[in-house]
């Protein structure tokens, strides 16, 4: 009897130094498991019985859903309906990954959309199949609590009147096709401080009105954004315009936007975007400077004498510069006039005395672009790393040659350090 009775005081003992955690650090603890490991946690003891069913985090991540919706649709809709109803208190954040199931009609996913934005959700990330095409309902553009917004594969149409998201801070949107009521999606975020927008559709209807943005990615198959919408977001540090395609858009509506951005210090352009900017023509200067850049990461064609120039003249007004990475977009050998303009020192006529890193990526090898780095070499005093990473590794006799030659090019900084990476499959 006494040896029982102090096995019952130990395993108290252990129950009681695990419930008295602090609250967070097991809110931290359980939200960790997946969520039927959260709540076989209800079996522990009677203090544990209803611990998970007030977690603020709900994350229904593809695993989860997959594997009941491997069961069947109604176990998968059956128990999802079963964690909302079981939940008390409000719910933070909540994550449906539903990128591999199709549920069609979506009733279902409606009424849980009610549920959530009804209970104080403040992040939340919607990600359906590309093979459906979900309206998003009214309760999601009426949710006053949201701050962290991420939604993917989703019809974008906002209810009349729609007087936008007072609260949001952060907006992520993947393969979001934009359907305006009137001319415009109009999205009101006073507080909207990043924007994500990826892959997305009908963004020519987008307006975004936020006055404290600062970072600003677009990435896109094809350009059909409207830039003029940002011309008011004088807080944008970040700006990330890539596109796979070339543009035939406005230029000069891209040069206002970054004439207009007095503190932008992350500049990242596709190959794309330079053509645009360029005109296909050697620039004489820029109508801006860039006076708080200090990261750059372009895309350029080495076959295109616009693309180049443009690229040095930007490095140029990026008084601040420390980063600058290149993406080998093409390259060519047979344009001997872009030989002999990175042959002459006027083309770069001035030193760029605080860019330490370049990373050049993709790097064939041309004529072209070893005179682009050794341009750099001869013109950056501080330099401390170039690291030029080759598109595919071959062990030639001309790969060791171009090592060699790289090696020989004059630096004008005596740290500057030479890390050619062939790139390996």
């Amino acid at each position: 009897m006494t040896q029982d009775s102090e096995r019952v005081d130990v395993e108290k003992d252990r129950e009681d130094r695990i419930s008295a955690l602090p609250k967070n650090v097991i809110d931290g603890i359980l939200e960790l498991l997946p969520v039927e490991d959260a709540a076989r946690t209800s079996i522990l003891s009677k203090n544990w019985r209803y611990i998970w069913v007030m977690l603020p985090n709900l994350v229904l991540n593809k695993l989860f859903c997959n594997k009941l919706a491997a069961r069947s649709q109604y176990v998968f809709k059956d128990n999802v309906d079963k964690i909302l109803l079981q939940h008390s208190g409000d719910i933070v954040k909540f994550v449906l990954d539903l990128s591999e199931i199709v549920l069609s009609p979506y009733p279902d996913i409606d009424r849980w959309m009610i549920y959530i934005t009804r209970n104080g959700v403040k992040e939340l990330t919607l990600n359906m199949s590309n093979n459906t095409t979900y309206n998003l309902p009214s309760y999601i553009f009426n949710c006053p609590t949201l701050t962290h917004l991420e939604l993917l594969s989703c019809v974008f149409k906002p209810p009349t009147p729609f007087l936008g998201f007072p609260n949001l801070v952060i907006l992520r949107l993947e393969k979001i096709t934009f359907v305006p009521t009137t001319e415009f999606c109009v999205i009101n975020a006073p507080l909207l401080v990043r924007l994500t927008l990826i892959y997305c559709n009908g963004t020519k209807y987008l307006n975004i009105v936020s006055s404290r943005l600062n970072s600003l990615v677009v990435r896109k198959s094809y350009y059909d954004i409207e830039l003029s919408c940002f011309m008011n977001c004088k807080n944008l540090i970040i700006l990330y315009l890539v596109t796979s395609n070339p543009i035939f858009g406005d230029r000069s509506k891209l040069q206002k936007l970054l004439l207009s951005l007095p503190i932008l210090k992350v500049l990242i352009l596709s190959s794309s975007f330079l053509e645009l900017l360029s005109a296909g023509t050697v620039p004489q200067g820029l109508p801006f400077t860039l006076n708080c850049l200090w990261h750059l990461k372009l895309g350029i064609n080495f076959g295109q004498m616009g693309q180049i120039s443009y690229a040095l003249e930007l490095i140029k007004s990026s008084h601040k510069l420390s980063e600058l990475e290149i993406w080998v977009n093409a390259t060519s050998d047979i344009v001997e006039a872009i030989s002999e303009y990175l042959d002459t020192p006027g083309c770069l006529d001035q030193p760029l005395n605080k860019l330490k890193y370049v990373v050049i990526r993709f790097f064939k090898g041309s004529k072209t672009e070893l005179l682009f780095v050794k341009l750099l070499f001869a013109r950056c005093p501080s330099l401390i790393s170039m690291s030029i990473k080759q598109v595919k590794a071959s062990g030639s006799k001309g790969e060791r040659n171009i090592v060699i030659e790289l090696a020989r090019y004059p630096r004008a900084s005596p740290k500057a350090e030479l890390l050619y990476v062939p790139r390996s499959d």
